[in-house]
């Protein structure tokens, strides 16, 4: 049995043009796209343009009532700390991703199968701080590879 491994996340620039990326290529896309063919995809962009801002404030600025705040792993699995104060038991998805500066973990909740549930970590990266302690950080990737070894990859 190991010790739980506390992860406190704060608010990250990375983080936040990390999750608004592919919203960035759709847009880019529908822009060309509308030019291409019809001008009527442009009306796709203020939709997407909306996407876009609610990932950046629930990942990058870790606003709103679904952003995760802290999670906490141990033996049981991971359990996340919502800003509005409800704490969440999960599961770690096999669809999770692993990367020496950046964990992408998608989570299962406890007794749902339909909800789940992203978070985005990052280490740092060149002038971007990460939005978690660097020591937590390697202590989590290390978890997720010894003891979810089916689960994450």
């Amino acid at each position: 049995m190991s010790s739980p491994i506390n992860l406190p996340l704060s608010p990250s620039a990375l983080t936040g043009l990390l999750a608004t990326f592919p919203w960035l290529l759709l847009g880019v896309f529908s822009a060309g796209a509308a030019i291409e063919s019809s001008l009527l995809l442009l009306a796709f962009l203020p939709p997407i343009g909306l996407l876009g801002w609610r990932s950046l404030e629930k990942h990058g600025r870790l606003r709103g009532s679904g952003a995760v705040t802290a999670l906490q792993a141990d033996d049981s699995g991971v359990l996340c700390q919502l800003r509005d104060g409800r704490a969440i038991r999960c599961q770690v998805d096999s669809s999770s991703s692993i990367g020496p500066s950046f964990v992408i973990l998608k989570l299962q909740p406890e007794g749902t199968t339909s909800h789940r549930m992203m978070v985005l970590i990052t280490g740092s990266i060149g002038p971007f701080r990460a939005n978690v302690p660097d020591q937590d950080f390697r202590r989590l990737r290390m978890w997720l590879r010894i003891n979810q070894p089916s689960r994450a990859h």
